[in-house]
């Protein structure tokens, strides 16, 4: 015997509802197998459910397309390479005596070390490249000669595109949480409108013989399974 079960996707809740919307009105008449409360319900559901699942979809795509975009790359790439050429630059002129030691820390460097810190990460670029515009800047502002080949200047057109392109990054990121949460939200109350949905359905056509009612509820929506086989669906979500 066919029993139904709720939709376990975002995208079968919206083709269930949809389908019970949308079969309400035929040929611009009204039906009358769902109340015309439990049918407007469903729809200003659908709508912002629609919705909802749209925003997160586009956020996703344009969140995957800005990660793997090569203008990101290549600004990431750049200003990790003008940031650790800067600050090799530094140590290197420490080195020769040409800067004091006791600036080092100006640039978030320990003062005994010549080391150039690790710019894997993203992160990392961005903290790095702060402290160093930052550091320079000091040192300069204390009537320290500037720096060249990269110049703080030139190391910090690089730094700022790339920080502009990874703050947009982490916008999406956050509009992408934003929409899930909602969706999320939502998802209890869609639930038990599709069941109080399908249970008006099966209320109107509860006198047809079992087959013809079968197919009628699943003309609106109603998703039904055969316990026989599990595996194998009346109609797909």
């Amino acid at each position: 015997m066919p029993y139904r079960r709720l939709p376990k996707t975002d995208q079968a809740r919206l083709r269930a509802l949809s389908m019970a919307v949308e079969s309400s009105v035929q040929n611009g008449i009204y039906m009358n197998v769902l109340t015309h409360n439990t049918y407007y319900k469903a729809k200003t559901f659908l709508e912002r459910f629609s919705r909802e699942v749209e925003q997160y979809k586009k956020c996703v795509t344009e969140q995957s397309s800005k990660r793997g975009n090569q203008k990101y790359d290549t600004a990431l790439r750049r200003a990790r390479m003008y940031v650790s050429h800067f600050l090799q630059v530094l140590s290197m002129s420490i080195v020769r005596g040409e800067i004091p030691r006791s600036k080092r820390p100006y640039y978030g460097l320990p003062k005994d070390e010549d080391t150039v810190p690790n710019l894997f990460s993203e992160a990392a670029v961005l903290e790095w490249g702060k402290l160093a515009i930052e550091g320079e800047k000091r040192r300069q502002g204390e009537g320290g000669v500037p720096m060249y080949n990269p110049t703080m200047g030139r190391m910090s057109v690089e730094y700022e595109i790339f920080k502009e392109m990874y703050q947009r990054q982490q916008q999406l990121q956050m509009h992408t949480a934003e929409a899930l949460r909602n969706i999320a939200a939502m998802r209890p109350e869609g639930d038990a409108l599709i069941l109080e949905v399908w249970a008006e359905i099966e209320r109107s056509f509860a006198s047809l013989p079992v087959e013809e009612r079968l197919e009628k509820c699943a003309q609106f929506g109603v998703i039904y399974y055969t316990r026989t086989d599990r595996g194998k669906k009346k109609n797909e979500e």
